[in-house]
């Protein structure tokens, strides 16, 4: 890592998690997103969204405050051009910053109406679309997806790469049904916001 050093990228990745954690923690009142309920996609993506965040990530980070990354990552790209280094990893840090803020906000503008994914919204819980939910439909999905790819730009590595287009595939599958979900829920209410307000990626997806 050239920009901030492994242990850097380490010690960041730590706070990352924190920040996310904490406000998970803060405005819900939980930690986890899983609940022993649901489809089995639905479940899939629950678990895989936890492992990321509580397995995969702080392995990564661990290994590099060690400096282990490099010689347990055997999917590690080896490349030589030291400017193409540069950008991926100024483009990671920064897609792993914007992810996390997605993140933080999204659990602010939620609070006590948070659900895990793929899970039908109560008959108490009004449609959130202020906040951050104003610039995307759904933050917290976007801000994981956000900083796994920001990592995987960070630490060129294919295995975290596999780790996005995984997770990827699952929250696609369960955006699907979430929408579906908040169609019948609150009508045209729902439609006219998913009209204005992008999936994933504000103003583009």
């Amino acid at each position: 890592m050239h920009l901030i050093g492994e242990q850097g990228v380490g010690i960041f990745l730590f706070v990352v998690l924190a920040l996310q954690g904490g406000a998970m923690l803060v405005c819900t009142g939980r930690f986890l997103q899983i609940k022993p309920e649901g489809q089995g996609i639905v479940m899939a993506e629950n678990y895989f969204n936890t492992a990321l965040l509580i397995l995969f990530i702080p392995l990564i980070a661990v290994s590099l405050i060690f400096g282990w990354y490099q010689t347990l990552d055997l999917t590690h790209l080896a490349i030589a051009m030291p400017w193409l280094i540069y950008g991926l990893e100024a483009i990671g840090i920064a897609l792993i910053i914007c992810g996390t803020a997605m993140v933080v906000f999204g659990f602010l503008a939620l609070r006590s109406t948070f659900q895990p994914g793929g899970f039908a919204p109560r008959f108490q819980d009004p449609l959130v679309t202020w906040g951050i939910y104003s610039l995307v439909r759904n933050p917290l999905n976007a801000g994981v997806l956000s900083v796994t790819l920001g990592l995987a730009l960070v630490v060129q590595s294919l295995f975290v790469l596999a780790l996005f287009i995984i997770y990827l595939i699952l929250v696609l599958r369960v955006l699907s049904i979430e929408e579906n979900q908040l169609s019948e829920a609150f009508a045209e209410e729902y439609r006219s916001y998913s009209r204005k307000v992008r999936r994933l990626v504000p103003f583009i997806y």
